[in-house]
């Protein structure tokens, strides 16, 4: 049941950051638009999507704060021993980016009108703030995971060659552009659902179009980077997806259908005349899409740490046996 709670709170944390990490980028284009072409719809819903990025990412960093308490109720020594691998400056600089995020977003709403002719200051801001997300976030969480995995990096910090080792690695990378991609996939949804109200007029059908085209390319894309993902994981994470595990299997291949049914939701909205019933499929299928996604990582990863003899009934007991010859050595053997 806390595994369950575990996708539920994640898959929202994700979808929240994903507007926050990729919705400054599109407020900036609806700015210009608003600039350029007098397209007030632009405004309002660049005004709108700047809010809801910060509303995002404080519900996105509450959730978070949850999952942390959640996986220290279960001890997840795993998570939390990745976590120590980090050196503790970078994770205090994390803390002051997500302040300097806050700072950014806020003067960029509330100078909107006010930077007229200032405008590549004001569009700065907001492309700080994305920027600032996006490059950091994904790759340090993404390595987290990949080392809770990987009892034989626990116990010694990180130096700077290591961490870029990591980042370089290609589990961490696909990872990365696989959170990019649906980050802008989420947001291109957003921009429709907002777009959508109140009943929308020519320009607001035009912004509809613009999102379901965002959302349509990045969900393409995310074909060969989910490719790239599956052949860059280990053997004891991808056997369980390829069928030595029904339940990943099913949920795998649940999304894929829903994945496709997105896709042609996605095309038919952004190729015709956009209806509120398609906007509305849209939204709920790509709610269920990232719950379902998560749901299958969470089962590969549980999977990988059972095989490798560091889930949670091992996690419970000493060191000394969460770090056992045997233990080491397969997961040694796993990830060469």
């Amino acid at each position: 049941m806390v595994e369950i709670w575990i996708v539920v709170l994640l898959a929202a944390h994700l979808l929240l950051v994903d507007v926050a990490m990729t919705g400054p980028l599109v407020c900036v284009w609806l700015e210009r638009r608003e600039t350029r072409y007098a397209d007030r719809a632009a405004g309002r819903v660049g005004r709108a999507l700047a809010r809801m990025a910060m509303w995002s990412l404080a519900g996105g960093m509450a959730l978070g704060g949850l999952l942390l308490a959640i996986r220290w109720s279960i001890s997840d020594r795993g998570y939390f021993e990745a976590v120590a691998t980090i050196p503790e400056g970078r994770l205090w600089f994390g803390l002051a980016e997500l302040i300097f995020y806050f700072v950014c977003m806020g003067a960029y709403t509330l100078l909107w009108n006010r930077l007229r002719n200032w405008r590549l200051v004001h569009r700065g801001l907001a492309i700080a703030a994305a920027s600032n997300l996006l490059i950091h976030f994904p790759a340090l969480f993404a390595i987290v995971s990949v080392v809770s995995t990987r009892a034989q990096l626990w116990g010694e910090k990180l130096d700077r060659s290591g961490y870029w080792t990591l980042l370089l690695d290609g589990e961490v990378l696909s990872r990365v552009v696989h959170v990019w991609l649906a980050a802008f996939a989420v947001t291109g949804v957003a921009l429709m659902a907002l777009a959508s109200r109140p009943a929308p007029d020519a320009s607001s059908q035009r912004l509809i179009h613009r999102g379901a085209c965002l959302a349509l390319a990045c969900s393409l894309l995310q074909l060969p980077a989910g490719l790239w993902l599956a052949f860059e994981m280990p053997d004891v994470a991808r056997e369980p997806l390829f069928g030595g595990d029904l339940l990943a299997s099913g949920l795998f291949i649940v999304s894929l259908l829903l994945a496709m049914q997105l896709l042609h939701t996605l095309a038919s909205v952004a190729l015709g005349e956009p209806r509120s019933k398609q906007i509305h499929r849209s939204v709920a299928i790509i709610l269920v899409l990232v719950l379902l996604m998560v749901g299958t990582r969470s089962r590969l990863h549980y999977r990988a740490l059972a095989t490798l003899g560091l889930g949670p009934e091992v996690a419970e007991g000493p060191p000394d046996q969460i770090r056992s010859p045997e233990g080491l050595r397969l997961a040694n053997a796993a990830f060469q």
